[in-house]
């Protein structure tokens, strides 16, 4: 009996054992005339040891410059750096949808919002209910409530951060600072206050801390579907925030809640801001609850790290800030005061190029149907071909100095990081731009930036966001605005 049970056990593993290499065959030959790091046809070992590191982009940017515009970076994964077919993939009749990945970013496992939908239909649906409240139709001035953040930060700076050319530093930690910014910005647009971060000029709450520990493991879990299943079960559940039980995401799920239940209450609050477009949308109650959420993390993120990218490059790069300042320095005397508008910053050329300045075939390459294609950011928006041979560089001129052609195709380019144009593109994306063009103008009349360590100015990692640590700058007032110059 003993040796019955034995054999039947060594046949079983056996069998396992051959169903493992037979797949794992099955799945190199698939994709087996894509070139790719040696390896990545048969594990996604390549693929998790660069995303621990936190430089996935620098490899990604390796790999598509050594392989070409698709190449091989897992089992069934390609890597597209060409940025015509990526917009392709991206559109509406494409036949492309989401891929399993992005399960990976859902903050209730069990419930999806606008990012993570893979359906594409489920998509279109959020997505319509979503679009009045991003548009900002309608709803108290989007615009009034940036400015009233910003001034808040400049009266920060003035307050503690501003230096001297010589003599006692009063650094700014510019990766903290601007994500405050931000993350006032977006709360105020979502609820019509905001969560007072730069009154505190701390996380207070702890979320972006937090935030930025769980990346990792956000990424994970969207690169190996088996540990996002583990999350998802019940038997986890208790292991996860939930609104109020005390931790930094608790408290941030909580604060949320509860502006959302003011709007469903006895006595419902009905304010003229983002947040009540969603509860008239149609969206069901635990719909508008994550797509808050959402909208708080995402938008506020990705615009601080736009934000300190422009600063950092001008800080580095002279002749730019001189450009720069020089156009500001000319529309003041016709700007809004204290802060110009959003449609005076879109009319200033040079200050809009420092805000850019930043079928199944793929590029011929036939790729089977079920292939998951990640796109090479880096890789895109260094595009020789597009931006010219000094692409790596931080070189606002280029959009001035373009043919109209030539300006069309590296604005569209460009647009890729909102993926602008597509089903997906951006819906924050009018937001952001309004921010950025506002900011870098108010601060860089009133102030020169320069990093206190050039040497190693910042710390950084990508996974999936980019954050920026230890990046401390100096900040002194300008000499046109020594003498009392109303700003």
């Amino acid at each position: 009996m003993a040796l019955i049970n034995g054999a039947v056990l060594f046949g079983i593993a056996t069998s396992f054992v051959v169903y493992l290499v037979a797949t794992r065959i099955a799945a190199w030959k698939r994709l087996r005339h894509i070139p790719g790091p040696t390896g990545v046809g048969w594990s996604k070992w390549w693929l998790g040891r660069h995303q621990i590191s936190g430089k996935m982009c620098k490899h990604m940017l390796v790999v598509g410059e050594k392989y070409g515009p698709v190449a091989r970076i897992a089992p069934n994964i390609v890597l597209c750096s060409d940025p015509t077919e990526l917009r392709r993939i991206w559109s509406v009749r494409s036949g492309y949808r989401r891929s399993p990945w992005y399960k990976g970013f859902r903050f209730d496992p069990r419930k999806d919002n606008v990012l993570t939908a893979m359906d594409n239909k489920e998509h279109h649906r959020i997505r319509a209910h979503l679009l009045l409240g991003y548009s900002g139709k309608g709803l108290d001035s989007q615009e009034a409530i940036v400015d009233d953040q910003l001034t808040k930060f400049i009266a920060l700076i003035e307050r503690k951060y501003l230096s001297e050319r010589s003599g006692h530093l009063r650094s700014m930690q510019m990766g903290l600072a601007f994500q405050l910014l931000a993350n006032d910005i977006t709360s105020a647009v979502e609820f019509g206050t905001s969560f007072g971060y730069i009154d505190a000029d701390s996380d207070y709450l702890g979320i972006i801390a937090t935030l930025e520990s769980m990346l990792l493991g956000i990424q994970m879990m969207a690169m190996f579907p088996p540990l996002l299943a583990i999350v998802s079960s019940r038997l986890f559940k208790p292991l996860l925030p939930q609104p109020h039980d005390g931790s930094s995401m608790g408290r941030f799920l909580g604060l949320v809640q509860d502006r959302v239940d003011e709007r469903y209450g006895d006595d419902k609050v009905r304010d003229m801001d983002v947040l009540q477009r969603f509860v008239e949308s149609g969206l069901t109650r635990s719909e508008v609850e994550s797509e808050a959420v959402l909208h708080l993390l995402g938008a506020s993120d990705t615009t601080a790290m736009a934000i300190r990218t422009a600063v950092f490059y001008l800080s580095c790069t002279p002749h730019a800030c001189r450009a720069l300042q020089a156009e500001i320095d000319a529309a003041v005397y016709t700007a809004a005061r204290p802060v110009i508008t959003d449609t005076q910053a879109a009319r200033l050329p040079y200050l809009q190029a420092c805000c850019s300045d930043k079928d199944d075939v793929i590029s011929g390459i036939p790729v089977p149907s079920g292939t998951h294609v990640a796109w090479n950011a880096m890789g895109i928006m260094q595009n020789k071909v597009v931006f010219g041979e000094d692409a790596a560089v931080f070189e606002p001129q280029r959009w001035l100095d373009a043919e109209p052609g030539k300006a069309r195709e590296m604005e569209q380019v460009q647009g890729l990081v909102f993926a602008a144009g597509t089903r997906w593109e951006c819906l924050g994306k009018r937001l952001a731009y309004m921010e950025l063009g506002k900011i870098l103008f108010e601060l860089f009349y009133r102030y020169d930036f320069s990093m206190v360590n050039p040497v190693e100015p910042f710390h950084w990692i990508n996974q999936g966001l980019m954050v920026h640590g230890h990046m401390d700058v100096k900040i002194i007032r300008r000499e046109s605005q020594r003498g009392g110059v109303s700003v």
